[in-house]
């Protein structure tokens, strides 16, 4: 009996092995297997789906989204689900930007990207030292920043190419453009403007865009925090087990705090970006990215429980994301039924992620 019980536990621990490194594999690598199964669905597509010039317009198009969930995946990373303040924070950005660019493009963008840490600082401070659910309070502060912006511009749009000062006549900053000097409100505001709507236009070489290159800078910077630094160490640890975190001298509330400040900073990046390729700023300019993120994100094989994944994986994401996006174009699927098919793409993957860690013994996702 004891030689029969050994033989039969010896055949069941390779098949329990097997499961938990299939799981690990399509936890890890899925995305790319899915990129790879799409590369031959999207031959069939078009003859043009492999040139060189198709994956820069893939790449280009997901810019944004790649931006912005570069700082998500922070905040996902350490076990706080999501930052649905994400929309918001892009609008906003993007309405300071287009305020101060009668100082100048840097300023501007300065001013956005100071208006993104702000606000994640809050959220930060909120969720981290408060233990509120970020979900709920991140919908909230975006909540507020929609009606602070509605109310502030009456629920008006504003232009780049506003060029007087009598165009300026609402907003949050008006008193701080009086208490400034009369001679800045003569400066021309339409150059600046056309340097403002051309920012998202800029290429390098001729063909590759500006966001782009900051979209891989973004990337490049947040793998380098999260895998290659003790904060990225204290994500890790904190995303698996917050208490833990706690216990073992770490100052989770600090990093729970720079998590959502990356996260804001990013997202107004994004902003300003997005604002210059409207060519408006407006409280709807943001809408739709919280998700797209996130599904980015769980596609990349990080998990909503934190502590697991990788910014690599990320990037893979994102660029599944679009590569999915442009071969439904390429098939000639219209807006609405591709937002159907994310929504439902979303829906699968959060599935599949919370099977796979139950089945590697993490049931907390």
């Amino acid at each position: 009996m004891l030689h029969i019980n050994a033989v039969d536990s010896g055949a069941n621990a390779p098949a329990s092995i097997k499961k938990s490194s299939f799981s690990t594999i399509a936890n890890r690598f899925g995305v790319f297997l899915m990129i790879g199964a799409l590369f031959i669905v999207g031959a069939f597509a078009s003859p043009q789906f492999f040139s060189a010039s198709n994956f820069l317009n893939i790449l280009s198009a997901v810019s944004i989204l790649g931006m912005v969930a570069a700082g998500v995946a922070f905040v996902i990373y350490c076990g706080k689900y999501g930052d649905m303040s994400v929309p918001m924070v892009m609008a906003i950005s993007g309405v300071i930007s287009v305020e101060l660019m009668r100082y100048g493009l840097v300023p501007a963008i300065c001013g956005a990207v100071a208006t993104g840490a702000v606000i994640g600082c809050v959220n930060g401070v909120v969720i981290g030292k408060l233990k509120v659910n970020a979900i709920i309070w991140t919908l909230a502060m975006n909540f507020i920043l929609e009606g602070l912006v509605r109310w502030s511009y009456k629920g008006e749009q504003i232009y780049p190419d506003m060029a007087t000062e009598s165009t300026y006549q609402t907003g949050f900053l008006l008193p701080l453009m009086h208490s400034l000097d009369s001679h800045i409100m003569e400066i021309d505001l339409v150059k600046r403007a056309e340097a403002f709507n051309g920012l998202a236009q800029t290429y390098f070489f001729g063909r590759i865009p500006l966001m782009l290159v900051v979209m891989v800078c973004v990337m490049a910077a947040c793998y380098f925090v999260m895998s290659k630094t003790a904060y990225g160490n204290q994500l890790k640890v904190v995303g698996s087990s917050y208490d833990v975190g706690n216990m073992s001298g770490i100052r989770a509330t600090s990093v729970v705090m720079g998590a959502f400040m990356v996260s804001s900073i990013c997202a107004s990046l994004a902003g300003v970006f997005i604002t210059s390729i409207n060519k408006v700023g407006a409280f709807y300019v943001g809408q739709g990215y919280d998700f797209q993120a996130v599904t980015a994100i769980i596609l990349g094989g990080m998990s909503l429980a934190g502590g697991r994944g990788s910014i690599i994986g990320v990037f893979g994401g994102v660029f599944l994301m679009g590569l999915i996006s442009n071969i439904l174009t390429l098939f000639g699927v219209g807006t609405f039924t591709q937002k159907m098919i994310s929504g439902a793409i979303f829906i699968v993957v959060v599935a599949v992620n919370a099977r796979s860690l139950r089945k590697l013994g993490r049931d907390d996702a």
